[in-house]
């Protein structure tokens, strides 16, 4: 007995050392994930601007003495901090590289983030995810305020700077949570389904824009080809080209966010100059081949084909939104209709700011938010009400049974009694998830003595009651022309049919 308990112990301690080490182990892939996490991305993008930067500066003949602050000023560039050179400070930075940054982060945290995981680890994970980059702006102003002695660059505002960084950065740890986390948290917090679809609607109203845009500015630079070619032959030489080619394309989303704003009818200004829907005021911008596309003049024939697409835009997303329920309907619109400005607004803040000595760049904010909401306030409700009002539509809501009560004939129960005239009780409908549905090849026949009426089509599924007994009760199931269940009636085999509870024959239950 001794001995048996002596092993018993000896096993018990084996068992808790293994766990131990496991945990252990563990803790320590734990540590070297969030390690990872927070210096791999930050460290690949430092590696790629050292080698963009050398190849700059060995290209116009300088030498790598300023590289550490070339690197640093490119740093605080992506995470759209303004710099000042000499009296002149750029306030619109080039959106590309931020959302490359953005898009790498929220990768990173999506591979180690888990829905298995503890509140825990996941706070964890997106503060690695922000210290890094934190720690890598830090070096940065100081590289960049002790090279400001000896070069024109000012050192910018460090509160700025660690704002700025936390919001890139934040904004990719979130969407890097959210692509795992979002069904959880939208069930927890019990957010209504018409609001997700607004949601939705409002993201497709954004990008659509943004294509739209995107297309705009294409067909104007094709239009302008001559006059980007000038700009890049004013690079003196191969090598300014390719910069100012290069140049362009970082600040084409920065293009396109303008393009949306000005479609949607508020102006929009690039330095001297104003564009609006219906044409352009001119005025001194900068010598950049990507602003070709701006239009000069008025925009003639080109305003109405504009409003079309602008319309069919809103036309669109209208149609996304269609609900049986007017009122859903209209909710719904107003929910995509406030996104979609939302996104609008702060994707015009980003692509805009202040551009030394030629003035401001960026969309007027309070008109793009406004007329967007407009935009797709206006069409979708109007959209919504033709919808609501059309012939099929009204027969389809006077034929909708109610989803919380059925009365013995199958008409809906809805402010009424659980008896009806005649002293009936009324069946209370079973969740959905309370059906077991067995193919019909499957089903277990009844008593000859008794008739049960199965689905029309071989194949169909039926719904099985637990509980009743098949000497005294049969299920009469009334099926409609899609072969849905649309009533189900216990029969008495030997009184004829009778309503009963529920409860008097069972429940249903799923597999």
């Amino acid at each position: 007995m001794a001995s048996s308990t002596a092993e018993n112990l000896a096993a018990r301690l084996r068992e808790m050392r293994r766990t131990r080490r496991a945990d252990e182990v563990g803790a320590a892939d734990s540590a070297r994930a969030l390690v990872r996490l927070a210096f791999g991305t930050t460290a690949v993008t430092l590696a790629i601007l050292v080698v963009i930067a050398a190849l700059t500066l060995v290209a116009v003949g300088d030498g790598l003495g300023s590289l550490p602050a070339t690197v640093a000023s490119m740093w605080l560039g992506i995470h759209q901090i303004p710099l000042t050179i000499g009296e002149v400070t750029i306030g619109v930075l080039p959106l590309a590289p931020t959302l490359l940054m953005v898009a790498a982060v929220a990768r990173a945290t999506t591979r180690a983030t888990d829905v298995d995981r503890p509140h825990s680890e996941v706070t964890a994970v997106i503060l690695s995810a922000i210290g890094g980059p934190l720690l890598a702006t830090i070096l940065s102003l100081a590289v960049v305020m002790d090279a400001s002695t000896v070069m024109t660059i000012q050192s910018p505002d460090a509160l700025l700077a660690f704002a700025c960084t936390f919001a890139v950065h934040a904004v990719g740890a979130g969407i890097g949570v959210g692509i795992k986390w979002w069904s959880t948290l939208v069930v927890r917090a019990g957010v209504a389904d018409w609001v997700l679809k607004g949601l939705r609607c409002g993201v497709v109203a954004v990008t659509a824009l943004m294509t739209l845009g995107a297309m705009v500015v294409a067909v104007r630079l094709v239009i302008n080809w001559s006059v980007a070619g000038d700009l890049l032959a004013a690079g003196n030489g191969w090598i300014g080209g390719l910069g100012l080619t290069l140049l362009s394309i970082l600040y084409l989303p920065n293009m396109v966010i303008g393009a949306a704003g000005a479609l949607v009818g508020a102006p929009v200004a690039v330095g001297g100059a104003t564009v609006d829907l219906f044409g352009s005021q001119g005025g001194q911008v900068p010598p950049l081949p990507i602003l070709a596309a701006l239009p000069d003049g008025g925009a003639g024939p080109w305003t109405a084909l504009l409003l079309i697409g602008i319309a069919g835009t809103a036309l669109f997303v209208g149609r996304l939104c269609l609900d049986e329920s007017l009122l859903r309907n209209i909710r719904m619109v107003v929910v995509a209709a406030a996104t979609s400005s939302l996104f609008l607004v702060i994707a015009s803040v980003l692509a805009g700011g202040e551009l030394g000595v030629l003035g401001k760049v960026g969309a007027n904010l309070p008109v793009a938010g406004v007329f967007m909401f407009g935009w797709i306030a206006v069409i979708g409700s109007v959209t919504a009400l033709v919808y609501s009002a059309l012939p099929s539509r009204r027969r389809a809501r006077s034929n909708i049974i109610d989803d919380d009560y059925y009365d013995g004939d199958g008409r809906g129960d809805e402010g009424r009694s659980d008896t009806d005239d005649e002293g009936v009780e009324s069946i209370p409908v079973v969740d959905e998830a309370a059906i077991e549905y067995v193919p019909v090849d499957e089903q277990t026949p009844l008593d000859d003595d008794h008739d049960h009426e199965l689905p029309p089509e071989p194949g169909r599924p039926e719904v099985i009651v637990d509980g009743w007994d098949p000497e005294d009760w049969a299920l009469d199931e009334v099926w409609d022309d899609t072969g849905s269940v649309v009533v189900d009636e216990p029969i008495d085999a030997a009184e004829g049919e009778e309503l009963v509870s529920t409860d008097d024959f069972g429940t249903r239950r799923t597999r």
